[in-house]
């Protein structure tokens, strides 16, 4: 487990699934945590749970003007982030000629400018400091495409490109950018999307095709952000990592 006592950490989408997961594990590693959420109720039903999480907010990461007033509070109140985690998204499975504008763009405000948005609010003061990690949580539905996630995928697709690009301008500033990329993972929008039988049919197709045969816990994504964030990667920086069960081998 890394240490991370004296870090300040950022999650956004944190209050469940993966993001909350993510808070846990860095909580347990010593951190101070700070956790954004789309819902007000979320934030303090999470806070309420994990008393640990010393700042919570819902805010709107889709959002430029949401992003900035909230990232000066943040830093006024605990001063300059050292870990900044993009987990915030959303996406349901749906077929993409039975989709509207009205979805597409949520999935993209949620999933590729959210990511710009927190990441352009915080990275100045990482670059003044020379020092920061950022992890931006992705999906293999990014890297490789996915029926069903057609615009998800896209939006997932272009925050790798983003990051890989953030990580060649910040490496002189020592600040590091990496992706989480998971594959079906044990989350409520997974538990939303079986609902429908359709779409249940496109989980179970997935399913398998995982190698270990089955989707992830959140936990084990969550690991492996912190590994990224950490300094047990400290030579690393521009990276994609899978944790897929074998979904993806790239």
């Amino acid at each position: 487990m890394e240490d991370l006592r004296g870090q300040t950490v950022l999650v956004t989408g944190g209050a469940r699934g993966i993001g909350r997961a993510v808070a846990e594990a860095f909580l347990k590693a010593g951190a101070r945590v700070a956790v954004w959420a789309l819902h007000a109720s979320s934030v303090a039903d999470l806070r309420s749970e994990l008393p640990g999480v010393v700042f919570g907010e819902a805010v709107d990461v889709g959002r430029s003007d949401d992003v900035a007033e909230a990232s000066q509070r943040l830093l006024d109140s605990l001063g300059p982030l050292d870990i900044l985690v993009n987990n915030a998204g959303y996406t349901l499975t749906s077929a993409f000629l039975d989709e509207d504008e009205d979805y597409w763009r949520r999935v993209v405000d949620t999933n590729f400018w959210g990511v710009i948005h927190t990441t352009r609010a915080f990275l100045p003061s990482m670059r003044d400091r020379r020092q920061g990690s950022i992890v931006n949580v992705v999906s293999d539905a990014g890297r490789v495409g996915m029926a069903g996630e057609a615009v998800y995928a896209g939006a997932k697709g272009g925050v790798v490109a983003f990051s890989k690009s953030i990580a060649q301008e910040m490496a002189k500033s020592q600040v590091r950018v990496n992706c989480v990329a998971p594959g079906p993972t044990r989350t409520r929008i997974l538990e939303m999307n079986s609902e429908d039988a359709d779409a249940e049919k496109l989980i179970e197709k997935m399913i398998r095709r995982i190698p270990l045969r089955r989707v992830a816990e959140p936990v084990e994504v969550a690991n492996v952000v912190v590994f990224l964030a950490g300094s047990g990667a400290s030579h690393v920086t521009g990276q994609v990592i899978s944790v897929s069960g074998g979904l993806t081998m790239m």
